[in-house]
């Protein structure tokens, strides 16, 4: 058990550890009686709310891991995955908490404590049937939480195996592009974009355009931020730049884009191609009301490599 929070005393401590010791002992196996686990469960509920208003967020966490324990034995599944999805949410709380007042652990307890209680939901989930969409949300909810490393992208490459969603895909993008990564981050929005637009194809009706309209500007972007050579080119990203590398009018490309975003997008990557320096400068302003706060970033960061040419 890590350090004690600030603002938590040592007599809270050594009564919750009074008050679990005791409820756990209710579950030892004794001669010719069996344990009541359904009643150790709800008291273990009724401490792990009651830390929670006393903000005791990792004691939160044990007792409701000691909860699902309890409905795990009385093979109740939907409530032994919502009890450990309540015990992940209260160490990462912790952690949380924690690192805003500077005392971060060394070992890192709580997020390994998180890390487990959500990796056996998602395992209880797996063996549920319908519950895949389930199991996905928490990999994408722990791996927000973990944050743009690797931990965070692989919960998000397995939500994205268990069931593929726009949200997960683009976290992951996010993720990439955060941690520098472009050309996986490139790599990733290619194959979205194949996969969305093979959806089209098929008839599949929603906001399609919306979603391969953010997937074109950003991969125009990180096209021009990496800069690959003609021949590391794929066919399809070629045809991203081509798009654009000619002022032409009227250009219609399916998305739609706004005849003033096109000739700007096709402003950035004349430029570009001519590192003009000044004139990419002078279109940061410009393309800003067009762009997320990813996108801006990105340029920005286009707006550095060009000055270095």
């Amino acid at each position: 058990m890590s350090h004690v929070n600030q603002g938590q005393g040592i007599g809270e401590t050594v009564d919750f550890l009074t008050k679990f010791h005791n409820i756990s002992n209710k579950l030892k196996k004794r001669f010719l009686r069996k344990p009541n686990v359904a009643e150790a469960c709800d008291q273990f509920s009724a401490l792990a709310t009651e830390c929670e208003q006393k903000e005791l967020w990792q004691y939160a966490g044990l007792c409701w891991l000691a909860a699902a324990r309890c409905q795990g034995t009385l093979e109740n599944t939907s409530s032994e995955i919502n009890l450990l999805v309540k015990a992940g949410r209260q160490f990462l709380t912790a952690e949380k908490k924690d690192n805003d007042i500077g005392c971060s652990s060394i070992g890192q307890e709580n997020i390994q404590a998180a890390v487990s209680c959500f990796g056996h939901s998602m395992a209880r989930c797996s063996n549920q049937p319908g519950f895949n969409t389930i199991s996905a949300g928490l990999s994408i909810e722990l791996a927000l939480a973990l944050g743009p490393g690797p931990a965070g992208i692989q919960q998000l490459r397995k939500a994205i195996d268990i069931f593929p969603t726009s949200k997960a895909i683009n976290t992951l993008v996010s993720f990439h592009i955060r941690q520098g990564d472009y050309v996986a981050a490139l790599q990733i929005l290619n194959e979205f974009v194949e996969f969305v637009e093979a959806c089209v194809a098929a008839g599949a009706r929603g906001n399609y355009n919306t979603i391969l309209h953010r997937c074109e500007v950003t991969r125009v972007l990180l096209l021009l931020i990496l800069q690959p050579s003609p021949q590391r080119l794929t066919p399809s990203l070629a045809q991203v730049l081509e798009k654009y590398a000619w002022a032409e009018e009227n250009v219609n490309n399916g998305l739609n884009m706004s005849e003033d975003e096109l000739l700007l997008l096709q402003s950035l990557v004349l430029a570009c191609q001519s590192h003009d320096h000044q004139a990419v400068l002078e279109l940061e302003s410009e393309l800003y009301p067009y762009f997320d706060t990813e996108q801006k970033e990105l340029l920005h960061k286009l707006i550095q490599v060009v000055s270095t040419q």
